[in-house]
Protein backbone atom coordinates (compact mmCIF):
# COMPACT_ATOMS: atom_id res chain seq x y z
CA UNK A 1 0.00 0.00 0.00
CA UNK A 2 1.43 3.35 -0.99
CA UNK A 3 2.31 5.51 2.00
CA UNK A 4 0.52 8.70 2.25
CA UNK A 5 2.92 11.97 1.20
CA UNK A 6 2.96 14.83 3.78
CA UNK A 7 5.05 17.63 3.05
CA UNK A 8 6.41 19.27 6.06
CA UNK A 9 7.99 23.36 5.94
CA UNK A 10 9.49 24.23 9.76
CA UNK A 11 11.82 22.05 11.19
CA UNK A 12 12.91 24.14 14.04
CA UNK A 13 12.58 22.96 17.67
CA UNK A 14 9.16 22.00 17.35
CA UNK A 15 8.59 21.41 13.52
CA UNK A 16 11.79 18.58 13.69
CA UNK A 17 10.25 16.58 16.08
CA UNK A 18 6.65 16.74 15.23
CA UNK A 19 7.84 15.73 11.42
CA UNK A 20 10.00 12.63 13.42
CA UNK A 21 6.81 11.58 14.84
CA UNK A 22 4.92 11.70 11.03
CA UNK A 23 7.90 9.76 9.94
CA UNK A 24 7.75 6.80 12.68
CA UNK A 25 3.79 6.91 12.12
CA UNK A 26 4.53 5.67 8.53
CA UNK A 27 4.12 8.68 6.31
CA UNK A 28 6.48 9.82 3.52
CA UNK A 29 7.61 12.66 4.77
CA UNK A 30 9.31 15.57 2.40
CA UNK A 31 11.15 18.27 4.43
CA UNK A 32 12.30 21.70 3.19
CA UNK A 33 15.50 23.11 4.84
CA UNK A 34 15.17 26.45 5.68
CA UNK A 35 17.85 28.50 7.27
CA UNK A 36 19.95 25.67 8.61
CA UNK A 37 19.91 22.54 6.36
CA UNK A 38 20.64 20.47 9.61
CA UNK A 39 17.23 19.24 10.57
CA UNK A 40 16.16 18.35 7.58
CA UNK A 41 19.72 15.94 7.25
CA UNK A 42 18.74 14.38 10.09
CA UNK A 43 15.39 13.26 9.27
CA UNK A 44 16.86 12.36 5.85
CA UNK A 45 18.75 9.73 8.25
CA UNK A 46 15.49 8.63 9.69
CA UNK A 47 13.59 8.14 6.28
CA UNK A 48 12.64 11.86 4.89
CA UNK A 49 13.02 13.33 1.54
CA UNK A 50 14.22 16.12 1.61
CA UNK A 51 12.53 18.86 -1.40
CA UNK A 52 14.13 21.99 -2.40
CA UNK A 53 11.16 24.02 -2.44
CA UNK A 54 7.69 23.90 -0.90
CA UNK A 55 6.28 23.22 -4.55
CA UNK A 56 8.56 19.91 -4.65
CA UNK A 57 7.05 19.07 -1.39
CA UNK A 58 2.93 19.97 -2.43
CA UNK A 59 3.56 17.67 -5.93
CA UNK A 60 1.38 14.76 -5.29
CA UNK A 61 0.87 15.06 -1.52
CA UNK A 62 -2.12 14.57 0.31
CA UNK A 63 -1.26 17.26 3.03
CA UNK A 64 1.13 19.82 4.27
CA UNK A 65 2.35 20.52 7.38
CA UNK A 66 3.56 24.29 8.31
CA UNK A 67 4.76 25.14 11.35
CA UNK A 68 6.87 28.56 10.91
CA UNK A 69 6.86 31.71 12.79
CA UNK A 70 4.11 33.75 11.81
CA UNK A 71 1.77 34.48 9.00
CA UNK A 72 4.06 36.41 6.41
CA UNK A 73 6.28 33.35 6.34
CA UNK A 74 3.31 30.90 6.07
CA UNK A 75 2.61 33.45 2.92
CA UNK A 76 5.77 33.55 1.20
CA UNK A 77 5.86 28.88 1.49
CA UNK A 78 2.06 29.01 0.24
CA UNK A 79 2.62 31.51 -3.13
CA UNK A 80 5.21 32.06 -6.00
CA UNK A 81 6.50 29.81 -8.78
CA UNK A 82 8.25 27.77 -6.02
CA UNK A 83 5.36 27.82 -3.65
CA UNK A 84 2.81 25.06 -2.17
CA UNK A 85 0.02 26.48 -4.46
CA UNK A 86 2.27 25.95 -7.30
CA UNK A 87 2.79 21.70 -6.77
CA UNK A 88 -0.13 21.39 -5.47
CA UNK A 89 -3.44 19.17 -6.46
CA UNK A 90 -6.84 19.64 -5.79
CA UNK A 91 -7.70 18.63 -2.79
CA UNK A 92 -4.61 19.44 -0.81
CA UNK A 93 -4.74 19.99 2.74
CA UNK A 94 -2.79 22.48 4.12
CA UNK A 95 -2.59 21.97 8.50
CA UNK A 96 -1.09 25.31 9.67
CA UNK A 97 0.18 24.47 12.93
CA UNK A 98 1.97 27.94 12.91
CA UNK A 99 0.59 30.91 15.36
CA UNK A 100 -0.86 33.42 13.19
CA UNK A 101 -3.70 35.65 13.41
CA UNK A 102 -7.06 34.39 13.48
CA UNK A 103 -8.55 37.38 9.91
CA UNK A 104 -5.28 36.36 8.45
CA UNK A 105 -5.38 32.60 8.05
CA UNK A 106 -9.11 33.03 7.39
CA UNK A 107 -7.83 35.43 3.85
CA UNK A 108 -5.00 32.91 3.19
CA UNK A 109 -8.16 30.09 3.44
CA UNK A 110 -10.11 31.95 0.82
CA UNK A 111 -6.98 32.58 -1.20
CA UNK A 112 -6.01 28.94 -1.35
CA UNK A 113 -9.51 27.76 -1.83
CA UNK A 114 -9.31 29.24 -5.56
CA UNK A 115 -6.80 26.71 -6.17
CA UNK A 116 -8.27 23.45 -4.74
CA UNK A 117 -6.55 23.82 -1.63
CA UNK A 118 -8.08 23.53 1.68
CA UNK A 119 -6.91 24.82 5.37
CA UNK A 120 -6.82 23.20 8.49
CA UNK A 121 -5.83 25.66 10.80
CA UNK A 122 -4.50 23.80 14.02
CA UNK A 123 -2.16 25.41 16.23
CA UNK A 124 -0.28 23.45 19.14
CA UNK A 125 0.60 24.35 23.02
CA UNK A 126 3.27 22.03 24.72
CA UNK A 127 6.67 23.41 23.66
CA UNK A 128 9.30 21.29 22.34
CA UNK A 129 9.48 18.41 25.15
CA UNK A 130 6.03 17.25 24.20
CA UNK A 131 6.46 17.87 20.35
CA UNK A 132 9.29 14.80 20.66
CA UNK A 133 6.46 13.29 22.71
CA UNK A 134 3.79 13.70 20.09
CA UNK A 135 1.29 14.84 23.46
CA UNK A 136 0.67 18.37 21.65
CA UNK A 137 -2.89 20.36 22.55
CA UNK A 138 -4.28 21.12 19.07
CA UNK A 139 -6.55 23.50 18.69
CA UNK A 140 -8.03 23.09 15.20
CA UNK A 141 -10.04 25.09 13.26
CA UNK A 142 -11.18 24.13 9.64
CA UNK A 143 -14.65 22.77 7.80
CA UNK A 144 -16.16 19.80 9.51
CA UNK A 145 -14.78 17.57 6.92
CA UNK A 146 -11.41 18.67 6.99
CA UNK A 147 -11.03 18.44 10.32
CA UNK A 148 -11.73 14.70 10.05
CA UNK A 149 -9.45 14.31 6.96
CA UNK A 150 -6.82 15.60 9.14
CA UNK A 151 -7.25 13.73 12.18
CA UNK A 152 -5.07 10.78 12.01
CA UNK A 153 -2.28 13.67 11.11
CA UNK A 154 -3.37 15.34 13.99
CA UNK A 155 -3.70 12.71 16.98
CA UNK A 156 -0.13 10.95 15.85
CA UNK A 157 0.93 15.00 16.64
CA UNK A 158 -0.98 15.51 19.68
CA UNK A 159 -2.59 13.60 22.61
CA UNK A 160 -5.11 16.46 23.06
CA UNK A 161 -7.12 17.34 19.77
CA UNK A 162 -9.95 20.06 20.06
CA UNK A 163 -12.24 21.06 17.20
CA UNK A 164 -13.56 24.58 17.76
CA UNK A 165 -15.04 25.32 14.80
CA UNK A 166 -14.63 27.47 11.86
CA UNK A 167 -10.85 28.15 10.32
CA UNK A 168 -8.95 30.98 12.72
CA UNK A 169 -11.26 29.64 15.82
CA UNK A 170 -8.10 27.99 16.16
CA UNK A 171 -5.97 30.38 16.97
CA UNK A 172 -8.66 32.28 18.85
CA UNK A 173 -7.88 29.71 21.63
CA UNK A 174 -4.19 29.99 20.93
CA UNK A 175 -3.73 33.49 21.30
CA UNK A 176 -5.74 33.27 24.61
CA UNK A 177 -3.78 30.70 26.55
CA UNK A 178 -0.82 32.69 25.18
CA UNK A 179 -1.44 35.41 26.74
CA UNK A 180 -2.63 34.03 30.00
CA UNK A 181 0.85 31.83 30.03
CA UNK A 182 2.70 35.08 29.13
CA UNK A 183 1.07 36.36 32.52
CA UNK A 184 1.59 33.76 34.57
CA UNK A 185 5.24 33.75 33.97
CA UNK A 186 5.33 37.42 34.53
CA UNK A 187 3.58 37.16 37.85
CA UNK A 188 5.24 33.44 39.32
CA UNK A 189 8.86 35.42 38.55
CA UNK A 190 7.44 38.76 40.28
CA UNK A 191 6.44 36.85 43.50
CA UNK A 192 9.56 34.42 43.48
CA UNK A 193 11.86 37.89 43.22
CA UNK A 194 9.61 39.35 46.16
CA UNK A 195 10.00 35.82 48.49
CA UNK A 196 13.12 35.08 48.05
CA UNK A 197 14.36 38.88 47.88
CA UNK A 198 12.42 39.10 51.61
CA UNK A 199 14.16 35.44 52.73
CA UNK A 200 12.74 32.70 51.44
CA UNK A 201 14.03 30.08 49.23
CA UNK A 202 12.74 29.63 46.14
CA UNK A 203 11.78 26.04 46.33
CA UNK A 204 10.48 25.91 49.28
CA UNK A 205 8.05 28.84 48.42
CA UNK A 206 7.24 27.97 44.89
CA UNK A 207 6.15 24.30 46.82
CA UNK A 208 3.85 26.13 49.02
CA UNK A 209 2.21 27.87 46.08
CA UNK A 210 1.94 24.57 44.32
CA UNK A 211 -0.46 23.54 47.23
CA UNK A 212 -2.14 26.37 47.56
CA UNK A 213 -4.56 28.54 45.17
CA UNK A 214 -1.69 30.28 43.26
CA UNK A 215 -0.59 27.17 41.69
CA UNK A 216 -0.26 27.24 37.82
CA UNK A 217 1.22 25.02 34.95
CA UNK A 218 4.53 27.63 34.45
CA UNK A 219 5.12 27.77 38.05
CA UNK A 220 5.00 24.00 37.77
CA UNK A 221 6.09 22.39 34.82
CA UNK A 222 8.11 26.03 33.41
CA UNK A 223 10.20 27.45 35.94
CA UNK A 224 12.37 24.45 36.86
CA UNK A 225 14.05 24.04 33.86
CA UNK A 226 14.88 27.50 33.59
CA UNK A 227 14.39 30.40 36.40
CA UNK A 228 15.04 27.87 39.20
CA UNK A 229 18.56 26.70 37.87
CA UNK A 230 19.07 30.76 36.14
CA UNK A 231 19.23 29.29 32.51
CA UNK A 232 16.90 30.75 29.73
CA UNK A 233 18.74 28.85 26.40
CA UNK A 234 15.97 26.49 25.59
CA UNK A 235 12.49 26.35 24.84
CA UNK A 236 9.51 29.10 23.59
CA UNK A 237 11.69 32.08 22.98
CA UNK A 238 10.13 35.20 24.39
CA UNK A 239 10.44 37.02 20.75
CA UNK A 240 7.26 34.76 19.75
CA UNK A 241 5.42 35.01 23.18
CA UNK A 242 5.76 38.86 22.23
CA UNK A 243 4.58 38.53 18.97
CA UNK A 244 1.68 36.08 19.93
CA UNK A 245 0.09 38.32 22.84
CA UNK A 246 0.51 41.38 20.52
CA UNK A 247 -1.69 38.79 18.19
CA UNK A 248 -4.17 39.10 21.33
CA UNK A 249 -3.99 42.99 21.57
CA UNK A 250 -5.03 42.83 17.87
CA UNK A 251 -7.67 40.43 18.37
CA UNK A 252 -8.92 42.21 21.78
CA UNK A 253 -9.09 45.17 19.22
CA UNK A 254 -11.00 43.89 16.72
CA UNK A 255 -13.91 42.08 19.34
CA UNK A 256 -13.77 45.32 21.40
CA UNK A 257 -12.58 43.38 24.91
CA UNK A 258 -10.54 45.28 27.31
CA UNK A 259 -6.85 43.83 27.73
CA UNK A 260 -5.90 46.08 30.36
CA UNK A 261 -3.59 43.34 32.19
CA UNK A 262 -2.67 41.76 28.36
CA UNK A 263 -1.67 44.96 27.39
CA UNK A 264 0.58 45.67 30.52
CA UNK A 265 2.36 42.11 30.27
CA UNK A 266 3.05 43.12 26.20
CA UNK A 267 4.77 46.28 27.15
CA UNK A 268 6.91 44.43 29.33
CA UNK A 269 8.38 41.45 27.11
CA UNK A 270 8.68 44.76 24.87
CA UNK A 271 11.68 45.66 26.83
CA UNK A 272 13.48 42.67 25.70
CA UNK A 273 12.72 42.97 22.27
CA UNK A 274 15.63 44.80 21.64
CA UNK A 275 18.27 43.06 23.18
CA UNK A 276 19.72 39.55 22.36
CA UNK A 277 17.32 37.48 25.00
CA UNK A 278 14.51 38.18 22.68
CA UNK A 279 16.06 34.54 21.44
CA UNK A 280 15.90 33.19 24.59
CA UNK A 281 13.22 31.34 26.23
CA UNK A 282 10.43 33.84 27.36
CA UNK A 283 10.88 32.90 30.82
CA UNK A 284 13.79 34.96 30.72
CA UNK A 285 11.27 37.92 32.04
CA UNK A 286 11.84 36.86 35.12
CA UNK A 287 16.06 38.34 34.82
CA UNK A 288 13.54 41.56 34.64
CA UNK A 289 12.73 41.21 38.54
CA UNK A 290 15.65 39.93 39.41
CA UNK A 291 17.95 42.39 38.38
CA UNK A 292 15.75 45.28 39.49
CA UNK A 293 15.55 43.32 42.76
CA UNK A 294 19.41 42.16 42.74
CA UNK A 295 18.40 38.80 43.67
CA UNK A 296 18.74 35.66 41.73
CA UNK A 297 15.56 33.59 42.47
CA UNK A 298 17.33 30.37 42.13
CA UNK A 299 20.03 30.89 45.04
CA UNK A 300 19.31 33.95 46.83
CA UNK A 301 22.64 35.71 45.34
CA UNK A 302 22.82 38.78 44.28
CA UNK A 303 23.13 40.04 40.98
CA UNK A 304 25.75 42.49 41.43
CA UNK A 305 27.97 43.65 43.52
CA UNK A 306 26.40 46.80 44.55
CA UNK A 307 23.74 48.98 42.98
CA UNK A 308 26.22 51.07 41.58
CA UNK A 309 26.11 48.68 38.76
CA UNK A 310 22.19 48.36 37.95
Amino acid sequence: MKKVKVGFIGLGNMGQPMAKNLLAAGYDVHVVAHRHRGPADQLAVLGATIAETPKQAAVDAAFVVTMLPDLPEVEQVVGGENGIIAGSSPGLVLINMSTVSPSGIQKLAETVANFGIQICDAPVSGGPVRAAEGTLTIMAGAKAKVFEHSRSILETLGENIFYTGDTGSGQVAKLCNNMLSATLMAISSEVLTLGVKSGVDAELLRNIILKSSGANFQLENWMPNNVLIDQYQAGFSLKLMYKDVGLAQTLGREQRVPLFIGNLVHELYGQFMNSELRDADFSVISTFYQDAANVTIANGDPRRKSDEEF
